[in-house]
């Protein structure tokens, strides 16, 4: 344990309705946190698909009720929440509902974290904002480019902002060793998980994936993950005459399951905090391709090992692919090794430890 004894009683809160990989971060967190520094609670938004992932999997949790983004019912409840749990340590993963959880902030509770996973546009610096973000005491930010985009888009004032990398916990040891490429293979086996919204890269990968094909090399896509852009993915595979090597599997809870099936994992994502799916990939010892925005020159200066490509390249991606298949390129197994250190759950949790009380 982490100096479980000097750590006062946490609560995460994720508010998110969705489903997609902040639910999970919040549950998975609120897990690290009761094993390794001391009693958590999750607080989600009653009716969520988080609300059932916690019962489900019995995460310590409550859920409240509440409308809008800035609610006096939400205030209420989560004031006599502090105050009946001795909650002292607040972490947030989200933005849009800060102004109720700003005004419902009182003692017991000392520490307010906001834990950023995604790549903010817009700035939060006018008069309001200053307002409803100067209880932060401090910015988690799972990357150094999230680092660097806190700094510039929100008031920070005396709060400390500092990098903590995800902490992969117990997936690091069960994560299943990637599918090895040799001679004897007739297929290349790719895989990509995360939300099917066009942002994250799908788009660019049946490119990636019908190019691919052209050129004679005989290589299969699986999606894993569910949102808006999936009619539009499937009129696309439709239209590239696709559908007999790319499979949309839909919403999957632990799609790393399956990574023991697929020689890489195809990456065009235009923008991540941490790229979660893309690090698991790699920690499995499959062979990485991706775009060099946001994070990804980030994991590479780690010393993390993968095929990392202009923005927006489609071609470079397909190049860099091709050449692994007729290589028959031999799998990165280093990243395993450097994934266990990098991402560790105690790691994470030792960081965090310094930011509560």
């Amino acid at each position: 344990m982490i100096g479980r004894s000097k750590i006062g009683k946490t609560a995460v809160l994720c508010f998110s309705p969705s489903g997609g990989g902040m639910e999970h971060d919040a549950a998975f967190m609120a897990e690290k946190i009761n094993q390794y520094l001391g009693e958590c609670l999750l607080i989600v938004r009653r009716g969520t698909w988080l609300e059932s992932f916690a019962k489900d999997n019995e995460v310590p949790s409550v859920s409240i009720s509440f409308r809008g983004n800035f609610s006096f019912q939400a205030i209420r409840q989560l004031r006599r929440l502090w105050h009946r749990e001795e909650i002292r340590n607040v972490i947030f993963l989200g933005s849009s509902e800060i102004r109720s959880i700003h005004f419902s902030l009182s003692p017991p509770v000392e520490r307010f974290i906001v834990r950023h996973g995604t790549t903010k546009s817009s700035s939060k610096k006018d008069i309001v904002h200053r307002l409803i973000w100067s209880r932060v005491t401090a910015h988690w930010c799972i990357s150094e480019h999230l680092k660097r985009n806190v700094e510039a888009l929100f008031p920070v004032g005396r709060a400390k902002v500092f990098v903590n990398y995800v902490g992969l916990g117990d997936k690091l040891t069960c994560l299943p060793h990637a599918k090895p490429l040799s001679w004897d293979d007739d297929v290349l086996r790719l895989v990509h998980v995360g939300r099917l919204v066009p942002g994250k890269g799908q788009r660019d990968a049946l490119e990636v994936i019908a190019q691919l094909n052209a050129r004679g090399v005989p290589a299969t896509l699986t999606l894993y993950g569910s949102g808006p852009d999936r009619a539009e993915l499937e009129a696309r595979i439709e239209n590239l005459f696709l559908s007999s090597v790319i499979t949309i599997a839909g919403h999957v809870v632990h799609p790393y399951q399956y990574f023991s099936d697929f020689h890489g994992i195809l990456y065009p994502s235009y923008g991540e905090g941490f790229g979660n799916a893309f690090v698991e990939g790699l920690a499995t010892g499959m062979h990485g391709f991706s775009y060099d925005n946001t994070v990804f020159p980030e994991l590479k200066a780690l010393g993390l090992d993968f095929h990392m490509v202009p923005d927006r390249n489609i071609e470079a991606l397909v190049d860099a692919i091709e050449k692994v298949w007729q290589r028959r390129e031999a799998l990165p197994g280093g990243n395993v090794v450097k994934c266990r250190s990098l991402f560790s759950a105690d790691q994470e949790m030792v960081v965090l430890a310094d930011y509560l009380v």
